[in-house]
């Protein structure tokens, strides 16, 4: 009898296994090859999914937005308060071990992105996601305390603070802890909500 194969998820297993050589050897590292290595499989069978190494990083990188973006429904879907909203932002940010790869391998695709036509519209596709987050989260300030804000600068602050603290936290780690990246998204909600 034949083995039913669940190509959806083959195309998952392939993702996972270039974050692994992503975040351990670097993007340069990142090929077909060893990415069939770490995912035990051969180049054939990674080329039946992927025709080339742009393709095959295009879908690690839309995979890895995909991710963070179902995680953002439900979070936006809970928030009722500062600290719900707050808690929804905390989402894009190192946090976890989970949230410190992503973000890592995001890095890693976005500086790729300055050079690759394709990784650069995803690119592109992210960073306006993450500004209509940080817009959202400044409508939401204004809806509920009746501040009246200049929603482009503080979207821009905002954008810029979130940014920031996910490149730093990714970066060094030990210099920017989860307690301080949190505590600054919490502050500026704060006196968001207090103007």
């Amino acid at each position: 009898m034949p083995r039913i194969v669940d190509h959806e998820q083959r195309r998952q297993e392939i993702a996972d296994a270039l974050w692994r050589v992503i975040r351990r050897d670097g993007f340069a590292a990142a090929s077909v090859r060893t990415v069939a290595a770490e995912a035990g499989w051969s180049t054939g069978a990674i080329r039946h999914y992927f025709t080339s190494q742009s393709e095959l990083k295009a879908f690690a990188m839309a995979t890895l937005m995909e991710r963070v973006q179902a995680r953002l429904t439900v979070a936006g879907q809970r928030v009722t308060d500062l600290d719900t909203l707050a808690e929804m932002l905390d989402e894009v940010l190192p946090l976890d071990a989970q949230r410190r790869g992503e973000s890592e391998v995001w890095l890693a695709l976005a500086t790729a992105a300055r050079t690759d036509p394709v990784l650069g519209g995803l690119a592109e596709e992210a960073h306006r996601g993450l500004r209509s987050l940080c817009e959202s989260a400044v409508r939401y300030v204004a809806a509920q305390t009746g501040a009246s804000l200049d929603t482009r600068l503080e979207t821009d602050r905002l954008h810029a603070l979130v940014d920031g603290l996910a490149v730093h936290g990714t970066t060094y780690p030990r210099l920017m802890p989860r307690t301080r990246m949190r505590a600054a998204v919490r502050a500026y909600l704060a006196d968001l909500a207090a103007r």
